[in-house]
């Protein structure tokens, strides 16, 4: 958990369900807030998305902060599909900023769409 106050209120996941359905393209004010403050701060230690087959394979990494040194590779899935790494660094990200989890439930994803 972050030792300052959340930026995020972690209760509020109408954004979360927004993203879930389009990751990539025009969003909401509210979701725009969120992905600012998940894309600010310190770079080092950072969740990114590493191409490991151009428009075909992603895998989780994390940013060194260091000039000239690559994000390092970390343990977990490749992905197929760019909407859904990014939506596992959208989660990793969230859980980083905001001290919880966000809950694995797919009945959350269905229910109450974007908004």
């Amino acid at each position: 958990m972050r030792n300052r106050a959340t930026r995020i209120d972690p209760t509020r996941l109408d954004p979360v369900r927004e993203f879930w359905v389009r990751p990539i393209g025009h969003h909401s004010a509210a979701l725009e807030a969120v992905l600012n403050i998940l894309r600010s701060g310190p770079v080092a230690g950072k969740y990114c998305l590493i191409c490991l087959k151009p428009h075909a394979q992603w895998a989780i990494g994390r940013i060194s902060g260091v000039r000239g040194v690559p994000p390092a590779r970390i343990d977990g899935p490749v992905f197929t599909t760019i909407e859904d790494a990014e939506r596992h660094v959208f989660r990793l990200r969230w859980e980083a900023e905001t001290g919880y989890a966000l809950p694995h439930d797919e009945a959350l994803w269905s229910e109450g769409g974007a908004e």
